[in-house]
């Protein structure tokens, strides 16, 4: 009977090595460059187990947790940023989540703003950065096809992040916003475009909900949206061959509402084919639910006040009393 006990623990045990031993390799061996990695404050061993399988960093979560256990630095393991690289092995990776970086840069991105304005952002941030990887041509060459997924929020990065890894971090708050607004796949670019003239349209996140169902009845009844950002949008595109330029012309003329572009909400019916800008959380959230409303119209008062109005006359009325503008005597 012992004899056959200690055969069995003597599998396990083998079994139990083998399998550690294949879980701590490195995901890879071929030469690849490091990749920053953030550990929030409050994460737990098992959340940062998580991330790192995510970011496919380490082979398995268990065999991290482990490792960390017995070599006794659960503890020590800082909150903070850590250059790490799938080639290697999880008690280098273990090790190095003792040794946080404490330089950072901070970026605030404000919501609304085109991928040009963000790249100046970055520019000016890490202008004087030692060792910076990032630059601005690079930033605009990988985000063509991302206008709206560049998530504006407050952000610390590594000196030396990569421009690949700016862009990742953005977009997978992006995408994690919307998972916590339950939007579906089918309809992610639907409600992105929306939010992304919600921001330029509303003057708050109050706001934003019944603008949203204004343009979701508009959108319903086969009605131009006549949104003037949508304008200032195709204006800017034509127009801008630098990144230091007005990206959203004010005062339009009629001329300019003319603009022959699938992005003049004036002269086409429905959304236009991307985003406009790249839009916050509340934006997201009143794309995603928008308030149900009998609003057709809206327009903001010289003091920034919106007057919502259910039929032309009304809102003809609004713009004679708010803007005392066509005002019929």
């Amino acid at each position: 009977m012992f004899k056959r006990l200690f055969t069995v623990f003597t599998f396990l045990f083998i079994a139990f090595f083998g399998w550690f031993f294949q879980a701590t390799r490195p995901v890879t061996y071929k030469q690849t460059s490091a990749t920053e990695f953030e550990i929030k404050s409050g994460w737990s061993i098992d959340r940062i187990g998580q991330e790192l399988s995510t970011a496919k960093l380490i082979r398995s979560r268990a065999a991290f947790k482990i490792t960390v256990i017995v070599y006794g630095i659960s503890n020590r393991v800082q909150a903070g940023f850590f250059r790490l690289s799938p080639n290697m092995t999880i008690t280098e990776i273990a090790n190095s989540l003792t040794h946080a970086s404490t330089k950072t840069i901070r970026v605030t991105i404000p919501e609304g703003l085109r991928r040009q304005e963000i790249a100046l952002i970055f520019e000016s941030a890490f202008k004087n950065a030692e060792g910076k990887t990032f630059t601005t041509t690079e930033f605009i060459s990988k985000t063509a096809d991302k206008e709206g997924r560049l998530f504006p929020d407050t952000y610390d990065f590594d000196p030396q992040a990569t421009t690949s890894a700016i862009i990742s971090r953005l977009e997978k708050r992006y995408l994690d916003i919307l998972v916590e607004a339950k939007v579906s796949e089918t309809d992610i670019n639907k409600v992105t475009i929306i939010a992304s003239l919600l921001e330029r349209e509303a003057a708050s996140s109050a706001e934003m909900p019944e603008v949203a169902g204004v343009i979701e009845n508009r959108i319903n009844a086969a009605w131009p949206l006549q949104i003037d950002a949508t304008v200032q949008y195709a204006l800017s595109t034509i127009r801008c061959r630098k990144l230091d330029c007005d990206w959203w012309p004010k005062n339009l003329t009629r001329a300019d509402l003319q603009i022959n572009s699938p992005y003049n909400t004036y002269l086409n019916q429905g959304l236009p084919p991307k985003p406009i800008s790249n839009p916050g959380k509340a934006a997201l959230m009143a794309a995603a639910s928008p308030k149900e409303t009998s609003a057709w119209f809206y327009l903001h008062d010289l003091k920034g006040n919106i007057h919502f109005a259910n039929t032309i006359e009304e809102h003809n009325q609004n713009i004679c009393t708010y803007l005392q503008k066509d005002c019929v005597n």
